[in-house]
């Protein structure tokens, strides 16, 4: 564990602030779920992502979108891909999602950039892309996507149907 120098005081109710610098840092936003663990004498909280619930549940249905529309696809929560098949699989997993790509998705948009998008965080390359969010009980909990490096990304009516049928699935899953 890193030292941070910062020391609160625990109120009558019991709550302590998470100080500002931190949540800007590790991207915790008002209403965000935060897991508590204890390990022996220390609390340890964690930012809470519902999606990792569906372990290789998503990993599986993410080789199955591969297999069917012949595009790297991943499953990611609100700032990271979490899980991911085909040829961008090393290049997805666990890289942070750009700022404009979850604006997006927090903003419950698909996402269609047969040109190019900042899918990642300090990615220079952009990827092609097709994206849509996962929602479970009124919540964004992530996004499903298809995305290549190489050409355009071109989908048929079908093939966006099956993305949006992928992410109202994984999104029921955790309802």
């Amino acid at each position: 564990m890193k030292a941070t120098g910062i020391v609160r005081r625990i109120d009558e109710l019991g709550r302590i602030v998470i100080p500002k610098e931190i949540r800007r840092v590790l991207r915790i936003r008002e209403g965000d779920p935060i897991e508590i663990f204890t390990d022996a004498d220390s609390i340890v909280l964690k930012k809470y992502a519902r999606i990792r619930e569906l372990g290789d549940y998503a990993d599986v249905y993410c080789q199955a979108l591969t297999g069917a529309l012949g595009f790297s696809a991943a499953v990611t929560d609100t700032e990271t891909v979490l899980f991911g098949s085909g040829s961008l699989k090393k290049h997805l997993l666990k890289a942070s999602l750009s700022d404009a790509f979850i604006e997006r998705m927090r903003a419950r948009q698909t996402t269609l950039a047969p040109e190019g998008f900042a899918l990642l965080k300090g990615d220079a390359e952009p990827l092609r892309i097709a994206s849509v969010p996962i929602t479970a009980e009124g919540d964004v909990l992530g996004s499903v996507l298809i995305a290549t490096d190489d050409g355009r990304l071109k989908l048929s009516e079908t093939e966006l149907s099956i993305l949006k049928t992928a992410a109202l699935y994984l999104g029921k899953q955790l309802e």
